[in-house]
């Protein structure tokens, strides 16, 4: 097992840099997600590895633990969006806990299947899950292993594809000028917000600026993607007087809090 993967360093590097590109792309809309133990079937083709890779993916989000390790292999590893990572039991466990699986319905869209050798299939796959009016979308990566006439899934990896705050009007913000001014970083250096075009844009002490637009009462975000950081948010804090006191950026799950200059 550790020689094939050692074997399939450089297409897992191919892989991830075109997850969604090649033949076999498709979107198909799915029933609500419900309990099932109908088998997908034991062909060692492209469509068996595809039907295997859902059903696995059905069975972890719907806790059904009897339909998992049925199709996970004894070898097994699965990295989530929340970069924790479970060997085979762990993956039971945790599957056990979901409670809310069934009001999930799912889109599979831009499903490949790659073979490093006849005997290993990998499945990159993009998903919208939906509940109500709440939408998420995943990208899967998922390693299969044929076990005598169908597939077992002996890896897997989600990542969530970050999504945007819904911007609110401007009037909803507050008043622009009052967030304008500077404010400290704790390294002593000076952060300065600006109006710009209906927005706040910061100015960072290398001169660097970013547009700032509105999701909330004296909530805001960056208008772009960091590479290292994802989505930026930012807090202002107003004193009981009403004046604007300090401006708080909220990243990655940590939260930084500039004082502003008087």
């Amino acid at each position: 097992m550790t020689r094939r993967y050692a074997r399939l360093g450089s297409f897992f590097l191919t892989l991830a840099a075109g997850a969604c590109a090649g033949t076999g792309q498709r979107a198909v809309q799915t029933a609500p997600m419900q309990s099932s133990t109908a088998a997908p079937g034991d062909q060692g083709d492209s469509t068996g590895a595809l039907a295997v890779q859902r059903e696995w993916w059905r069975a972890f989000v719907l806790a059904d633990t009897t339909q998992l390790e049925t199709y996970t292999a004894p070898a097994f590893s699965l990295t989530l969006s929340s970069g924790r990572m479970y060997d085979r039991a762990a993956m039971l466990v945790e599957a056990a806990s979901h409670t809310t699986g069934s009001r999930l319905r799912a889109e599979w869209v831009e499903e490949t299947v790659r073979f490093a050798t006849p005997m290993v299939a990998l499945v990159t796959s993009r998903v919208t899950e939906t509940a109500g009016s709440t939408a998420s979308t995943y990208r899967y990566l998922t390693v299969l292993e044929r076990h005598g006439k169908g597939w077992r899934v002996t890896a897997a990896q989600s990542t969530r594809e970050l999504a945007f705050t819904p911007r609110v009007p401007v009037t909803a913000a507050g008043s622009l000028a009052d967030y304008a001014g500077r404010y400290r970083t704790p390294r002593g250096a000076a952060l300065q917000v600006v109006v710009r075009d209906s927005a706040l844009a910061l100015i960072e002490p290398s001169g660097l600026e970013s547009r700032m637009e509105p999701v909330g009462p004296g909530m805001f975000e960056f208008a772009h993607l960091l590479l290292s950081n994802g989505i930026v948010r930012f807090v202002f804090t107003r004193a009981a007087t009403g004046q604007v006191t300090a401006l708080s950026r909220l990243v990655n799950g940590e939260v930084t809090t500039f004082p502003r200059i008087r």
